[in-house]
This record gives structure tokens, C-alpha cells and sequence, in this order.
């Protein structure tokens, strides 16, 4: 077996991709090469996520794969990374999984690259997100914060990533310089609470400031964020997204339910009627806004009232885009504690039915609202090719879809919408459009 590969198995959110990406592109840069399966690498390793148990679960399964590797070579590095792997558990998962050599917490790259056994170069300076710069990526996701300072009753992550810390504005701004001189046209800021940037550090710049910091980058096309939370969604940051074009008028703003007094007990901080006044404020500000939220069904202690009115919410609120989940109990958090109680917990079958309910009450709103595209330009970022058609994301992150000869992977063109479905859109190209920054 050739020397010197390594195979990188990642499941969970952008930020875990992001680690992963990053991560590859230091791995190359020490004179690494990656591995098409487990089986041909002698560095494997597993990114992994905690905040649904089925996450956990392939994790498990994907171990239990790759212990096979480890009895025939055990010579085999295999290290463990991620929100599985907190602070104080890592002596848990030593004797439950001697297969694995490391357990290293999530987002240190830096920790993991000095695992790798017998690297040839030395890395001269930090690891872009990107591994292959062959073909330069449209999009790249750069983390600005890590770890969380909330307590929400269902999450782990404050329990896994640890106490919210952001990246010095500097260090963030001579990063994306990097990509976008490397040919990348679109960058998303990512943190737990992306909305929550800068608080601790020096002169507490916020997100506002940080978009504003970033706009002018040279080959800088496009600027999004998530995930965000009402808390922090200031009317400074609402005015810097209407004023710069390039940051595009799409927010993810997670409600979670639309009761009261579950949010309460979710410990959300905030009201229905609090959430509706600031989406209200949301689009006033920016008329063009594309809105996206994320809930919770079947949280303990939720009943078919309770989920009756966030149905009733999301029909007077009309997102673009709801992303759904069943509760996923997690150790250590107080929801986990709470369905211990027979009469707080949610029946599986239960959730199931609340799922699907909200999933068909979504598809509806969403089909009537990409209907109102039909006939209109919109403006589209070219990210790949696609059996037989082009594939883009719009301004307001909606997919779209046409067909053209010719190459327009990483073009901003505009697109006539003569087709429309719930989760996406299909058109006609008019032609190249000149973006800012292009």
C-alpha cells in the first residue's frame, strides 16, 4: 500500500465540512494524499456530530467498519474527532473503543494534523477550508466562531464545543483574501450563534462589523451567514445587510416551536410574539429578504396543542425554507432528563405524525411562494454541473436550474423562472450578468 494517504469521514453540520475541508488541505499540504476508502489509507479519520443520536449511531457503525483495518494493519492510525469527543468524556470513549488511537475535540486541526504519521513537508502557513484547488470551489464556508455560551434545553454543543470564541476579525478577513484569490466567488461565515460574533473580543466588534470588514475583498462575489438566533439579530446588522449588494438578503433564524411555554421550557429567551415582531422588522428592512427557520417536534413535554400553534405559526409567518427535526434525546442536557417522565415524553409515532404534518403544511407554503418567481429574472451563481444541466443558487439561496451550452461553472448569469417547484426553481438563460466583485 502506497505511504503517506489519509481518508477524512465526516457526517454532521457545515462547521464539522468545514473542519474537514480544512483539515484535507493541511493533510495535502504536509505531503498527504487522500484515499478513495478506508482500506487504502494509514491515517483515518472520523469527524463526527452529536446532536441527533442517529449521527452517533453511524459514527458506531462506521468504527465498527474500519476495526477490521486496525486487526489487519495495526500499524493504521485511526483517530476520533468531533462533538462526540467533549472535554470530559474522552476517557469514556477509551475503553469503550480501543480500535481508535486519538480522541481530539472538535475544530482543532491543528491537533489532529500533528497525529499523522510520517509527514514529508511542513506546513508554512494556516490551512485554507479547501483541499483541491484544481477546480476552486464557488463557495467555501469559513468558521468565525466556535462553541456556544446559550443553554438550550435539548443541545449538547455548549456541553461539546465549549464556551463561545470568535476569531479575530484580522485573521478571518486575511483567510477569505486567500480563497477568493484562489478563485472561490462566494463565502458563508459560520458559527453556532454566527449572530453573536466578536463579544469577547478586544473592542467588541460585531457580525456587522466583520461583513462590513469583508465586503470589499478583492474577488469577492457573494456573502452569507448562518446559523443566527433572534437574540442577537440587531437592527445594526439588519441596515448592513440591506446597504451592502454583497451580502445576500437571506437569513436562518431558528425558532424552534411556536408555543410559549414550550420555549420556555426550551430556554429560548424569547416569545412567539417577540419572534413575529422581529421577523416583521426583518422584512421591512430588507423587502427582498428569503427567511429560513429551524423546529423541533416532539421536544418532551410538548402536547398536540402545543404543536397545533407552531403549525399555526408557520402558516401566519410563511418561510421560505423550514428544516425539520424529531427530537433526538441527548445525555447530559435537561430535555434528555425530562423524557425520563412518561408524561413529558413524545411517543415516537407521535413525532413521526407531527414531522410529516409540518413537512406537508411547509411544502404547500413554500410551493406558493416560489409560484410568485414565475416569469421573473433572477440573479444565479453557477456552482456545478449536473446530469445535463447547471446547477445555482439564486440571492435569496433558492436552487435553480437550466440548461446552456457552454461553460458557466462559477458565472453570476440571469435566469427567466418558467418553472417552479417547492425546492427549487428551473429557467432560461439571458446571458453573464456583471456581479460586484466578479
Amino acid at each position: 500500500m502506497e505511504r503517506n494517504r489519509y481518508f477524512v469521514w465526516t457526517v454532521g453540520c457545515q462547521m464539522n465540512v468545514s473542519d474537514s475541508e480544512r483539515l484535507e488541505s493541511a493533510l495535502q499540504g504536509v505531503g498527504y494524499t487522500p484515499a478513495e476508502q478506508a482500506e487504502d489509507a494509514d491515517f483515518i479519520v472520523l469527524n463526527s456530530c452529536s446532536v441527533r443520536a442517529n449521527a452517533e449511531e453511524k459514527i458506531i457503525g462506521k468504527i465498527t467498519d474500519i476495526q477490521r483495518i486496525k486487526r489487519e494493519r495495526p500499524d493504521t492510525k485511526i483517530v476520533l474527532w468531533g462533538c462526540m469527543v467533549g472535554p470530559n468524556n474522552q476517557s469514556i470513549f477509551k475503553k469503550k473503543l480501543p480500535m481508535v488511537d486519538h480522541f481530539v475535540s472538535p475544530s482543532a486541526v491543528d491537533e489532529v494534523l500533528a497525529l499523522a504519521p510520517n509527514p514529508i513537508y511542513q506546513l508554512d502557513e494556516p490551512a485554507l477550508p479547501v483541499a483541491d484547488w484544481q477546480v476552486p470551489p464557488v463557495n467555501v464556508h469559513v468558521p468565525i466562531n466556535y462553541g456556544c455560551n446559550m443553554s438550550c434545553a435539548y443541545c449538547v454543543i455548549p456541553l461539546r464545543r465549549g464556551k463561545e470564541r470568535s476569531r479575530p476579525m484580522e485573521e478571518i478577513a486575511e483567510e477569505v483574501r486567500r480563497i477568493c484569490a484562489r478563485g472561490a466567488k462566494e463565502i458563508t461565515l459560520l458559527g453556532q450563534i454566527v449572530d453573536s460574533y466578536g463579544h469577547d473580543l478586544p473592542g467588541r466588534p460585531d457580525l456587522a462589523d466583520l461583513l462590513e470588514y469583508l465586503h470589499e475583498t478583492p474577488g469577492l462575489v457573494r456573502l452569507r451567514f448562518l446559523t443566527s438566533h433572534p437574540a442577537f439579530m440587531s437592527e445594526k446588522l439588519l441596515h448592513t445587510i440591506a446597504r451592502l449588494p454583497k451580502i445576500m438578503p437571506d437569513i436562518n433564524l431558528p425558532i424552534q416551536a411556536g408555543d410559549d411555554q414550550l420555549l420556555k421550557v426550551m430556554k429560548r429567551g424569547y416569545t412567539v410574539a417577540k419572534y413575529t415582531k422581529l421577523i416583521e422588522r426583518i422584512r421591512e428592512i430588507i423587502p427582498n429578504v428569503s427567511l429560513s427557520t429551524d423546529i423541533i417536534v416532539g421536544h418532551p413535554g410538548e402536547t398536540r396543542e402545543m404543536f397545533e400553534r407552531t403549525l399555526e405559526m408557520v402558516e401566519n409567518i410563511r418561510f421560505d425554507k423550514v428544516h425539520i427535526a424529531a427530537y433526538s434525546s441527548r445525555p447530559g442536557t435537561k430535555a434528555a432528563d425530562m423524557e425520563l417522565d412518561p408524561a413529558l415524553a413524545v411517543e415516537h409515532g407521535e413525532k413521526q405524525y407531527r414531522r410529516i404534518a409540518l413537512e406537508r403544511l411547509q411544502e404547500r407554503i413554500a410551493t406558493e411562494r416560489n409560484e410568485a418567481c414565475l416569469g421573473h429574472e433572477v440573479e444565479v451563481l453557477v456552482e456545478e454541473f449536473t446530469k445535463g444541466k447547471w446547477r445555482g443558487r439564486d440571492r435569496n439561496n433558492k436552487l435553480v436550474f437550466f440548461e446552456a451550452a457552454g461553460d458557466w461553472y462559477g458565472k453570476v448569469v440571469n435566469i427567466h423562472v418558467t418553472e417552479t417547484r417547492p425546492w427549487w426553481l428551473g429557467g432560461d438563460l439571458i446571458g453573464e450578468t456583471l456581479a460586484i466583485g466578479a
